[in-house]
Parts: C-alpha cells; structure tokens; sequence
C-alpha cells in the first residue's frame, strides 16, 4: 500500500477570520422562513439551465456514481463539470454564459495551458461548483436524486431538452443511432478518460467542447425546455412556491426592486391566504432584525466618531434615536412572536433563544449592553473556534469599534432587509425563462 502525498489546490481569494458576517446571528431564522415560500431555492442561484446541465452531467455518468477520478477525491460529475466549464471558456461567448461557478478558475487554467483539474479548479467544488449550487433545487424538483442519479422528472426534462436541441436518441442506452446518442458518447469517453487521468484530457479540436457550449450554455435555454424548468417549480407540493413565481411572472419590471419592495408591493396585495400569512411572518422578523442592527450601527458610528475616545451607555442614550428605538424593540417582539406562530417550530425556537437577549432592555442603556452581549456570545459560538468581537471593551463598559467596522455615515432608520429570501433568485430564474419564451435570448 502506497502512501499518497499531501493534496494542494490552487489558492482562492482570502477567506477572512474575523467572522464579518451576521455579527448579530440573525441569518439562520431567515433562512428557516424563506424555506417556507420558496422550498429548495438558495439566494446563490441565479440561472435555471444549470438544473438541465445537472440532469444532462446524471445521464453522462450513469452507472459512475461510485468511481473517483486519479486524483482519488473527484467524483464523476466533477469531471463533467469541469468539462462544461471549460467548454463555456473556449468558446468565448462570456455573455452566454456569465454566472457560471468556476469560470474564472477555468480562464486561468486555460491562460496557462493547464488541463482542468482539482488542483486549479474551487477549493471546495461540491459547494461552489455548479452542481454545488444548484443540487438542491435539482434534487428538490425530482430531477436528480441524492446521489445525482437521474429521476423521474430528469428524464422528463431531458426528453423535452433532447427534441428541443435535436439530439434525439440522448437518453436511449440501446444500440440504436441517433445525434443525441452520439453526443452522449462523446461526453461519456471525456469522463472515462478525465477518471483515468485526473484532468480533463482532450485537445482544443474535440467536438465536445461545442457540444457543450451549445447545448447547455446558460442563456440558450429553449422555450420548451423553460417552460417544462416552469410547471416543476409550480408542483403544489412545495406551495407557495409556485404562487410567487406566477404573482412575478405577471407583475413584471421588477429588476429595480428590493426583496422588501416586492414583498410589500407586489406579492402581499396578491397573496393567498397561506403565503400571506408566511410574507407576515417575515416582515415581521425583519422589523426587529431592523431595530437590532440599526441599534448596532449606532454603537459603530457613535465609537467611530468619538475622537478616540470610547463611549458607553450613556454615550448611546444621548441619542433620541436610540432612545426610539429601546422604545420600538419589545412591541416588534411581541408582533413578530404571534405572526411567525406558524412558522417552523426550529424558527420559534431560535427566535425564543434570540429574544432572550433582549428580555431586560426598557431603555437606550439596557439595549447598548443587551446588543454588545449578544453579539460577543454569537462571535464566541461561530465555527471553528469562535470569532473575535467587532469590539474592544474595558470591564467597566468603556467601548471602541476595531478599525475595520467603523461607521462613517450615520445608521439610516429606513432600511432594507439584510437576510436574502431567495426573491432575487425567482425574479434571476424569470428573467432568464422568460426572455427565452419571448426569444430574447
């Protein structure tokens, strides 16, 4: 038995180890409610065709869901998807295929004449490759199963994608001929060899770098295929998903539109009973989201400008603002417990965990100490070893915000939403569905 040696990647951009992100530990919640109107979307998805790649990589590698490439870590759909990756860079066509995860990982590797591999490709693929993406939607529309084998609703879609692109006889695994059958060999031996060798291994003139790019390229959805990615987010049985695709598809215009906006505006006037009262529920959680963050905002933009010297509670209570807003943080509470009674029960829960922090505030001072609490418990628990504070703190509750999360600009009072409710994400998918239904793609 030979030992293997210590395996590197490429370096991606720096990953800071501050924990900068969600300093009050809000996001979590948020993403229980959003899973509540829009059921296995993610706020990182954007365009709807890699669900079809996802089903045309399944086909490709059917009966190779066990195997791993040379490299011994990089399974089957990896090698797929590093063909299409590189496939979309060599054709050139960047306004086809724009949003694509590891592009420019596969533009690097391609400057340098480097094959695609592990070692150049993401640092962490199974999260932020294409199929790291938008696995969950896949999986959740039934198109792929948990081990990204084709399902039922894969084969449906991939029937229609087929006819659409004239490559009949793709999903036929008999002896018969056919385009499409054609196709799927060419790509099936690219993986077998990719395995084999650890790397994509075909030359610049290989007919299945066209493929590819024509094929699966982002914006050159058919409006078959957009239609049959359509009726699968309308499945009733993740209700009321389909509702707001349909409220949006007819709203229109809606690019220029915050999450909030379009909650407010468009959805809510035109809900149902049900998705009604889930929008409530998130507007709700977002009022006290709201007063918490600004509140510690304030507490950046005060120590900021404080000449270097460290305020306190009363520093902050000097504020009518702040005073406003102790005033404005129990009601919002109290409205956000009884709207978000129909949520998940794991997002009562956390909001009960939450709102203990803040059980004692009744006036600016106890809301200053509750919030500088809090945030120092939610920094102490954050994987792997807990993060350090925004702040510098003496023990008699003297405070400095550390140079990178100063506040020049003074908190605005009207603010949007800071947690993403996957509304960006259906208003991304339309635009593409449907610029492709009215040929504008």
């Amino acid at each position: 038995m030979t030992a293997s040696l210590p395996f590197l990647t490429l370096p991606d951009p720096l990953v800071t180890g501050e924990g900068a992100l969600d300093p009050l530990g809000l996001a979590m919640i948020g993403d229980h409610l959003a899973n509540q109107i829009l059921p296995g979307l993610r706020a990182r998805m954007s365009r709807p065709r890699f669900i079809t790649a996802i089903a045309v990589s399944a086909a490709v590698c059917e009966g190779l869901e066990d195997r791993f490439s040379a490299d011994g870590v990089t399974p089957a759909y990896l090698v797929f998807e590093w063909l299409v990756v590189e496939a979309f860079v060599r054709a050139g066509k960047p306004e086809a295929t724009r949003r694509t995860p590891g592009t420019q990982k596969a533009q690097d590797a391609r400057a340098s004449q480097d094959a695609m591999c592990a070692r150049n490709y993401l640092k962490t693929p199974t999260v932020f490759g294409f199929h790291g993406v938008y696995k969950p939607i896949a999986r959740h529309l039934g198109v792929v199963d948990d081990d990204l084998r084709l399902s039922d609703r894969g084969y449906e879609l991939l029937k229609v994608w087929q006819s659409e692109q004239r490559l009949e006889g793709f999903l036929d695994n008999t002896s018969g001929g056919g385009p499409g059958r054609s196709a799927r060999q060419t790509l099936r031996s690219a993986v077998d060899e990719g395995l084999a060798a650890g790397r994509t291994a075909r030359s610049g003139g290989w007919q299945g770098w066209a493929i590819l790019a024509e094929h699966l390229a982002p914006a050159n959805t058919g409006p078959n295929e957009a239609a049959c990615i359509e009726r699968l987010f309308a499945d009733a049985e993740a209700a009321p998903r389909g509702e707001i695709f349909k409220l949006l598809r007819e709203s229109g215009g809606i690019e220029d539109l915050s999450e909030d906006e379009i909650t407010r505006s468009l959805l809510l006037p035109k809900a149902e009973a049900d998705l009604a009262v889930r929008l409530k529920a998130i507007m709700a959680y977002e009022k006290v989201c709201g007063v918490l963050e600004e509140a510690f905002d304030w507490i950046c933009f005060l120590s900021t400008h404080s000449q270097a010297r460290p305020i306190t509670s009363q520093t902050f209570a000097a504020e009518s603002r702040t005073r406003q807003l102790s005033q404005d943080l129990p009601a919002a509470i109290r409205h956000a417990e009884s709207a978000m009674s129909v949520s998940p029960l794991n997002a009562q829960q956390l909001f009960v965990q939450l709102t203990k922090s803040f059980d004692a505030v009744r006036d600016a001072g106890a809301l200053f100490e509750a919030v500088l609490a809090h945030h120092e418990r939610v920094q102490k628990d954050k994987p792997p070893e807990g993060k350090r504070s925004w702040f510098e703190r003496s023990p008699n509750g003297e405070t400095f915000v550390r140079p990178p999360y100063r506040v020049v600009e003074r908190p605005e009072s009207d603010r949007g939403w800071n947690r993403p409710y996957r509304i960006a994400t259906v208003s991304s998918f339309l635009d593409d569905l449907q610029a492709t239904s009215h040929g504008q793609v």
